[in-house]
This record gives structure tokens, sequence and C-alpha cells, in this order.
């Protein structure tokens, strides 16, 4: 089994990756490309369990785990920071502290609506977006 701890931002992703035994095989910053997230989690063979944060990117990325057999965790953002109030924070650290506490199962995870729900809500927040553009103004 695999553990990573994805820490997403707009363009890319930190992501740690851990193995059954508590040994980390792997750290790398991404870019936010389905060709080269696919890249990262193929190289480990296996299941594999993967947490992102819950803000607005996340999306996209499960369905991509998704199709490569990753288990996906959403957490939720307000309760992971106060099991994980840091100090300092970095990427790095993020993303590995993301991963142990996979490996530990002590994400606090989040409520994941349905594809229905994720797609409905985007085309209606889209549409507001464009409405003024719409009426002219």
């Amino acid at each position: 089994m695999y553990y990573s701890g994805i820490d997403q931002h707009k363009r890319d992703c930190m992501i740690t990756t851990y193995d059954a035994d508590g040994h980390r095989v792997k750290q790398q910053r991404v870019p936010n490309s389905r060709d080269r997230l696919r890249r990262y989690f193929t190289e480990f063979t296996g299941p594999h369990q993967a947490v992102v944060e819950s803000t607005g990117f996340w999306y996209w990325l499960a369905d991509l785990l998704e199709e490569l057999g990753v288990e996906l965790t959403l957490a939720h953002a307000t309760r992971l920071k106060a099991i994980a109030a840091a100090k300092v924070k970095t990427d790095r650290l993020d993303s590995d502290l993301l991963a142990q506490l996979l490996r530990a199962d002590l994400i606090p995870a989040a409520h994941r609506p349905g594809h229905s729900c994720v797609y409905s809500a985007r085309s209606v927040a889209i549409g507001s977006l464009m409405a003024p553009r719409r009426a002219g103004t």
C-alpha cells in the first residue's frame, strides 16, 4: 500500500508518497497536467491511497485518480488545521504531513459530493460569472 499527500495549488502539486512501512519513497513538485500526474502515480504498483485538502481545484484531480485506481480522501481543511497546526508551513512539509496522517488513518474527511452535484454547481458558477457579459455590462 502507498499513501500520498497532495498539497495542491493552481499550477502545481507537491506530492509526498510513503510505503506501508512508513518509508518516504518519493517527494516531487508536479505540474497540474493530467499526463505529468499520471506519470507520477503510475510509478507505484499495488494499492494506493491519496489525500488532498478540500480546496477549489480537487474535482479534476479526483477524476484522474479514480481512472488510475487511486483511492482519494478529501480532507476537511478546517478540521485538518486543528490537527496539524504548525508554525513553519511549506508545501513539502504540508504534503509530507498529509501522507503521514493518511497512513495513520487520522485524516478528518470532508463530504465529497457526487459527480452530478459537482458539475452542476460548476456550471451555475460559470454561468453567474458570465451573466454580466451577456447583459452587456
